[in-house]
């Protein structure tokens, strides 16, 4: 099922973005060679119809010159149109090439996927918005491990990590992934209205879910059973250790949370593990080992994230707006940040991580999955939009600089340029796509 949602929900982003191109270069007369849904070799295609139509009063037989195909692999999809190629097709006439038409025609053509994607994500958020319940300016600090944070109370509000202020939880998840590994300090309101400066060190966790570059022995499970922490023990290494017991302390201190958990177990070289087996509750001594290059899964900073939950349609129209502005913040900040070199490209997800990623969300239901798809139309909107070679934001680009020299950059150069450009992003999303694979196997 994983793979069918993910052919799925990347054939719709897919889809909506090239149909928006296809459409504006069709409505401007430009040849259009293919609309293809997907990459590699060809599975499908089909050609519409000859369609009467009546031209200056006689009935002519209109001939639709585009394959449309569907091709191996649901990563991508184009639209082919005359005047693309570095070595012009003489054999289209020149009326019907991209590059002869008007300015505003061939910047239409060019943004029109962009658009598409941003209007169908705001559209889905809308829908979300309106049949479910929101949790509204997501940033509200729950669950806290008092241990750890004994001045914060439940509700507390998150107003800035560092320098930066905090809006929504978009731009909240981002400063945190940033500073996660060095640590941070968070500007908090309390509920009376007074402020206060929290250090927050996060807890990095590895692939067995316990603390990253360390071998316990044995992995975890956590899960919640009816909204109560249970805890069980996963692929263990230790004879007198069985797998599935659930555990129920550490030195004998208890827990009520996943947090509390991994604090009580952080960095101690050894410690007495409480469990339960069957009705029998028993203790064994747990060696802890320093390992490296252990896979991370996620940090845990010792508290959660809420926010005031709503619903209605005034509340659904509000959160389309505000969800879609802090999306596109949070990867206007993102892309920021990978230039600045705050974050590293190892960050970045492909094809894989998102096939990983679709898999957890389609466990979570039709509103998670919806969402998902937002998410991912508004990032291949923006991405696109980048004034880049081979991203529609570098063809708008030339047309920005054809209106202000007052003429077009030769086009055999553009293409090239535009060519050479595919070139480096294929060898970036190969190196993303074998990041990715590597966290799988780790």
């Amino acid at each position: 099922m994983t793979l069918i949602y993910f052919i799925l929900i990347l054939g719709v982003t897919v889809f909506i973005h090239e149909l928006g191109h296809f459409i504006f270069a069709k409505k401007a007369g430009v040849y259009v060679y293919e609309f293809s849904i997907g990459m590699g070799p060809r599975l499908l295609k089909f050609n519409r119809k000859p369609k009467k139509k009546k031209i200056n009063g006689k009935i002519v037989e209109v001939v639709d010159e585009t394959d449309y195909c569907l091709r191996l692999f649901p990563i991508g999809g184009y639209v082919q149109m005359a005047g693309e190629e570095i070595e012009l097709d003489e054999k289209i006439p020149v009326e019907k090439r991209l590059q002869t038409k008007k300015w505003h025609q061939r910047f239409m053509v060019m943004v029109a996927g962009v658009m598409n994607n941003f209007i169908f994500a705001f559209i889905i958020l809308l829908i979300v918005g309106c049949v479910s319940t929101i949790n509204t300016k997501a940033t509200l600090i729950t669950d806290i491990n008092k241990q750890t944070y004994p001045t914060l109370e439940e509700n507390d509000r998150i107003i800035a990590i560092e320098k930066t202020k905090i809006n929504n939880y978009d731009r909240l998840s981002l400063e945190m992934a940033v500073y996660a590994e060095k640590g941070f300090t968070m500007k908090v309101k309390h509920r009376d209205g007074t402020t206060e400066e929290v250090k927050v060190n996060p807890i990095a966790i590895g692939k067995d879910y316990l603390i990253k570059n360390y071998d316990f022995g044995f992995d975890v499970e956590p899960r919640y059973n009816e909204d109560k922490l249970e805890i069980s023990v996963k692929n263990s290494r230790i004879d007198e250790l069985k797998n599935d017991v659930k555990i129920v302390g550490i030195d004998n201190e208890t827990f009520t949370t996943y947090s509390e958990f991994l604090r009580l177990i952080n960095k101690k070289e050894n410690f007495e593990l409480n469990y339960e087996d069957g009705t029998v509750e028993k203790s064994i001594k747990i060696d802890v080992k320093e390992v490296k290059d252990e896979t991370l899964v996620a940090y845990d900073t010792g508290f959660d994230i809420t926010g005031t939950p709503k619903s209605g349609i005034l509340v659904g129209i509000e959160y389309a707006f505000n969800k879609w502005l802090s999306i596109v913040e949070q990867m206007f900040f993102t892309v920021f940040y990978l230039i600045t070199g705050k974050l590293s490209v190892g960050a970045l997800s492909g094809p894989v991580g998102i096939y990983n990623l679709v898999g957890q969300v389609s466990k979570m239901g039709i509103i998670s999955i919806l969402s998902l798809i937002a998410l991912l139309n508004i990032n291949v909107g923006f991405i696109n939009i980048l004034p880049l070679p081979a991203f529609d934001g570098g063809h708008a680009l030339f047309l920005f600089i054809e209106k202000i020299t007052g003429k077009p950059v030769n086009q055999k150069v553009e293409n090239t340029i535009h060519m050479i450009g595919m070139i480096l992003l294929m060898i970036l999303m190969l190196y993303i796509t074998f990041n990715d694979i590597l966290k799988i196997f780790k």
